[in-house]
């Protein structure tokens, strides 16, 4: 009886892992595909509307995704302070501080982290071609993350389930 627990307690656990690394993958897509409709909104409030930008980081820091609102939120209550710095160290410290927690690479931060030299700054059409440029590049972070999630967390989920079912026969 204790063999068959160990057996499927090892073989559970092995699985367990190969699953979260592939729910890893999964969130990777997740975050960057917000990310880029971060950008449209953005992009629509500038152009259409003519929202100053700490108005556009209140609204997306009252945002539903839990990516979104934890970065834009600790943004929002950065430029809330009276601290004479900038908005492009506001904007970076917030995706540096937050970027990684809510599941973006450090090339996705990069890319993010470029557009503050240019958001707030300029008229409306310099803003909306570094916001177009973010877009093609984190499109194609989005293209990478997505071939990752369809070949190795397939790979990860079947080879952790095979080392488990290896683990248990060398035991035996």
């Amino acid at each position: 009886m204790l063999k068959i627990m160990g057996i499927v307690l090892i073989i559970g656990s092995f699985t367990g892992i190969g699953i979260s690394q592939r729910r890893q993958f999964r969130s990777h897509v997740t975050v960057l595909g917000d990310m880029l409709s971060v950008l449209d909104t953005i992009s629509n409030e500038l152009s259409f509307h003519l929202t100053s930008i700490p108005d556009i980081v209140k609204q997306l820091a009252a945002d539903s995704r839990p990516a979104v609102s934890q970065i834009f939120s600790a943004m929002r209550d950065s430029i809330a302070k009276d601290d004479n710095l900038s908005l492009t160290f506001k904007w970076m410290k917030a995706f540096k501080d937050c970027g990684r927690d809510a599941g973006l690479s450090e090339d996705d931060i990069t890319i993010l982290c470029d557009l503050s030299d240019f958001i707030g700054k300029y008229d409306a059409q310099a803003q909306q071609k570094s916001i177009d440029y973010a877009k093609v590049r984190l499109s194609r972070q989005l293209e990478i993350a997505s071939d990752e999630l369809k070949s190795k967390g397939t790979v990860y989920r079947t080879c952790c389930v095979a080392a488990g079912i290896l683990l248990v026969l060398i035991l035996i």
